[in-house]
């Protein structure tokens, strides 16, 4: 039921026309005035890198913002699918392991396949501490996501940040199991979260992310739609704190490239 709802086959190119506006201090109204785009269409290239652009759209744009192709895309040289693996009962000496993915990394001939765990604790001794009432931790005990890890730290702010956001889809479905059976140990109607990938391999965070989740749903979700609904809220709830962080990332590469 759940596989449905994580994407699979993420798009390998994305547009880096956002970056390129802030670059020459350029706006979407100085895009519609030199290439005859419309703001809805220039809107939504900026604001979803993923979108199909035209080729007689992109040589308009390349040709005024004096770029060719290849430095108007983001190729991230991997396609990562993500399949959902509910875990109805606990491996041995992991009563807190809750779900996990099996998530495939594909490059040309070259295929990668492991699982993640997610488990569910109260207590870390590791990270950027803070208090927070749970800690939904994703890794690999045998230490297989090594392949991952290394290109994961490879990519582009704009990459990275959409792998971290597939990690991000299991967590309500996670917490709700918990809620369900009785292992969310608060009362709070609105928890305090924090989601980090451990490398298990190397003893590090791989990368980490703080939230709050409302729960207040998440004990009324009894078949697929809800359930739906329930990640779509979770999405949305992650979706300004993201693209801000993606926006700093951005914009700290871009000063970065200058020097």
């Amino acid at each position: 039921m759940i596989k449905s709802l994580l994407k699979e086959g993420v798009i390998l190119l994305a547009n880096r026309l956002k970056i390129l506006l802030a670059e020459r201090d350029l706006t979407i109204k100085d895009l519609m005035k030199a290439t005859g785009l419309s703001r809805n269409s220039l809107s939504n290239m900026v604001n979803n890198p993923f979108a199909n652009i035209s080729t007689e759209n992109v040589d308009k744009l390349c040709n005024y913002l004096e770029v060719a192709p290849k430095d108007f895309y983001d190729y991230s040289g991997w396609r990562f699918d993500y399949e959902w693996d509910t875990v109805s009962t606990p491996r041995k000496g992991t009563d807190d392991l809750l779900a996990a993915i099996k998530l495939s990394m594909k490059s040309g001939k070259l295929i990668r396949t492991f699982n993640l765990f997610y488990d569910l604790r109260y207590d870390m001794d590791y990270g950027d501490g803070g208090h927070h009432d749970v800690f939904i931790v994703v890794y690999n005990d045998a230490g297989f996501d090594q392949d991952f890890i290394s290109v994961y730290q490879g990519l582009s702010p704009l990459f990275k940040h959409q792998v971290e956001s597939e990690l991000l889809q299991p967590v309500p479905i996670v917490l709700e199991q918990a809620n369900k059976s009785g292992r969310l140990d608060t009362e709070k109607g609105k928890i305090d979260v924090q989601f980090v990938y451990f490398d298990v391999e190397n003893d590090k965070v791989v990368f980490q992310n703080d939230f709050i989740f409302d729960r207040k749903n998440g004990n009324k979700t009894k078949d697929e739609v809800a359930t739906a609904k329930l990640l779509e809220e979770f999405r949305k709830s992650l979706a300004s704190n993201s693209d801000e962080k993606l926006d700093k990332k951005a914009l700290e590469q871009i000063k970065k490239d200058k020097k």
